[in-house]
C-alpha cells in the first residue's frame, strides 16, 4: 500500500469510550498517542455506520480495518463479535499505537495486521476505511474487487463535496449507495456490493 497522507490526532492523557449498540454498552479504552482516531468526526461518523450495518446483520467474518490508526474500529468489530479481523496502516508507530490499544482492550484473538490487503485468497464480508479522502476514489476498484457478494464497504475521512465523486465511481464498481450520516462538513457513507 502506497504512503499517501499520514494524519496525527494527540491524545495527551488515556482516554475511556462508551458507546451503546443494541442496548449493549461497550468501552473502548485508548492510550495517550498520537495516531488517528479516537474523537474526530470521521471517526464519530464511520462508527454510527458501523453500528447501522450491525443492526442489519449482525457480527460477520472477514473483516478488513484500512487505515486503521488507533485501532478503535478494529477493537469495536472485535467487541461486537466480528471475526478474522485484518488491519492495514503504513504509519509503523500507529501500528504500535493500535497494538498497545489491542492488548488494554481485547482478551485474545487480536486484529492481525497485513500489509496488501488487496492481493489476498479470501474476500472481505465488510470493509470499514476512515482514511485521507484523496485515496478513497483511486481505490474503489480495489474496494469492490475484494468485497464478496453482499459485502459492505464503509467509508469516512472525507467531506460532503467529494460525496457526488464517490457515489459515481462506486457505483461503477457494482457498489451500491445504501446509507450516509453527516456532521457538516463531514460524511460517512455505507456502500454494498451488488
Amino acid at each position: 500500500m502506497k504512503n499517501f497522507e499520514v494524519y496525527i490526532e494527540d491524545r495527551f492523557e488515556d482516554i475511556s469510550l462508551e458507546f451503546l449498540i443494541d442496548s449493549k454498552k461497550l468501552k473502548i479504552f485508548l492510550n495517550k498517542g498520537t495516531s488517528f482516531g479516537s474523537s474526530h468526526d470521521t471517526t464519530v461518523l464511520i462508527i454510527e455506520a458501523i453500528k447501522y450495518v450491525y443492526q442489519k446483520i449482525g457480527p460477520v467474518a472477514n473483516c478488513l480495518d484500512l487505515g486503521s490508526g488507533s485501532g478503535i474500529l478494529s477493537i469495536l468489530l472485535s467487541k461486537l463479535n466480528y471475526l478474522n479481523i485484518y488491519a492495514c496502516e503504513i504509519d509503523l508507530h500507529a501500528i504500535d499505537e493500535s497494538l498497545l490499544n489491542f492488548k488494554s482492550n481485547l482478551k485474545n484473538d487480536y486484529p492481525k495486521f497485513i500489509k496488501e490487503p488487496f492481493y489476498r485468497n479470501d474476500f472481505y464480508n465488510l470493509i470499514v476505511s476512515n482514511i485521507s479522502g484523496g485515496y478513497i476514489p483511486n481505490n474503489i476498484v480495489n474496494f469492490s474487487h475484494s468485497l464478496k457478494k453482499d459485502g459492505f464497504l464503509i467509508l469516512s475521512g472525507f467531506n460532503l463535496e467529494k460525496q457526488t465523486h464517490i457515489t459515481n465511481v462506486s457505483l461503477e464498481n457494482n457498489l451500491k449507495f445504501v446509507q450516509s450520516f453527516q456532521n457538516k462538513p463531514w460524511i460517512s457513507m455505507i456502500f454494498q456490493k451488488s
